[in-house]
């Protein structure tokens, strides 16, 4: 009985033991995981790499291929009506500028010789006959002059009157045939330059639009024009078919780009879309105005109609590497007091490096990129 008892106390005593030593042990366990679990929090913080969500304005820029449109032009044509032209060169090129009288080509023209040759022969002629009439002429007043001084009165006064005919007679005639001789000299004048002609010179101030093509030696006429001169300061820019993209009164920029040259102006678009319109008042073409220098575009070559497709003024954006996305949308991992946290986001554009974020953060906010 008595060695019942005291097995008992043992077995108490042990118990007693044990449970005094279990607590402590589990204290020394929770507090190795807590150690445990913040050294593992710190190396995550150092090595994650974070962005914050900032305001900006997004904008994503779209472009159409245009062409120019002249409203003033003028056509250079051949002026030369007599004998051949033959074509040599160009002076200019496309899009040049020229003024009134510069020479657009080089020529070369061939008269007839035969007519050249006539028109110097009645020059000649219509000289020596002035000279004989002259001569013939005031012999012939000299001998009424001295018969209106002699004999009687009745011949004196026949000879008087046939000396003042001939005298009015006399200076018409002259300058009859001196008109004449002006008309033989100017005619020779005439050809003489066509043959010393080398250029075909501008008719007016203008930008160089279209030049024709010719070769060498080739005969040209009249027609076909040579080249289109254009007014640089009256030009507007048109979308051939039109741009669903564009609408009325939309700013856009227009940018001519060739040879290593840029030329970038503003504009704004002019036709009206809307569907309230009659169908027969809706253009089919875009048309385009434009501000500025107009003269530093070159006419024939295209240029390209850039202008917002999308543009927010106070975006909250956030690199496009941040955004992640599963099968209920994108996501982006915010980081909160050392933790990552799954928001999810509406995304209302992107460019080429950002995304643009409509609604899920704000601005402050740090994300985690990787």
């Amino acid at each position: 009985m008595l060695r019942a008892k005291s097995l008992k106390k043992a077995l108490c005593l042990l118990l007693v033991l044990l449970l005094a030593f279990i607590p402590s042990v589990n204290s020394r366990a929770e507090g190795d995981d807590v150690l445990y679990f913040g050294a593992l929090d710190e190396s995550i913080a150092q090595n994650v790499n974070t962005a914050i969500v900032e305001k900006g304005e997004f904008y994503i820029t779209g472009a159409v291929n245009a062409s120019l449109d002249f409203e003033s032009n003028q056509y250079v044509f051949n002026d030369i009506r007599e004998g051949t032209v033959y074509f040599k060169e160009f002076l200019v090129s496309q899009g040049d500028t020229v003024k009134k009288g510069d020479p657009i080509a080089r020529i070369s023209v061939s008269i007839d010789e035969i007519e050249k040759e006539e028109v110097e022969l009645n020059l000649e002629a219509a000289k020596k006959n002035l000279e004989e009439y002259i001569q013939d002429t005031r012999l012939m007043l000299n001998q009424y002059k001295i018969a209106a001084s002699q004999g009687s009165e009745k011949d004196r006064k026949l000879a008087q009157l046939s000396y003042d005919r001939l005298e009015t007679t006399f200076k018409s005639e002259v300058e009859k045939r001196e008109s004449r001789i002006d008309e033989y000299t100017l005619r020779l004048d005439q050809i003489e330059e066509l043959a010393s002609r080398e250029y075909i010179y501008a008719p007016t101030d203008g930008v160089i639009g279209y030049l024709n093509r010719f070769r060498s030696n080739e005969v040209i006429g009249y027609w076909p024009p040579l080249c289109i001169l254009n007014d640089p300061t009256k030009v507007r820019v048109i979308v051939e078919g039109g741009s669903d993209l564009l609408r009325y009164n939309m700013p856009v920029k227009i940018v001519q780009s060739s040879n290593g040259r840029s030329v970038e102006l503003t504009g704004r678009v002019k036709t009206l879309k809307s569907p309230a319109n009659s169908v027969n008042l809706m253009a089919q073409n875009d048309i385009i105005e434009i501000y500025g220098d107009t003269t530093k575009l070159r006419p024939g070559n295209e240029v390209s109609v850039r202008f917002d497709k999308i543009y927010v003024e106070d975006a909250l954006m956030v690199p496009r590497t941040a955004v992640k996305s599963d099968k209920k949308g994108s996501y982006l991992n915010v980081y909160v007091n050392g933790f990552s946290s799954k928001r999810y986001v509406v995304i209302g554009g992107a460019d080429g490096t950002r995304n643009w974020i409509v609604s899920g953060v704000e601005e402050g906010d740090v994300i985690i990129l990787d």
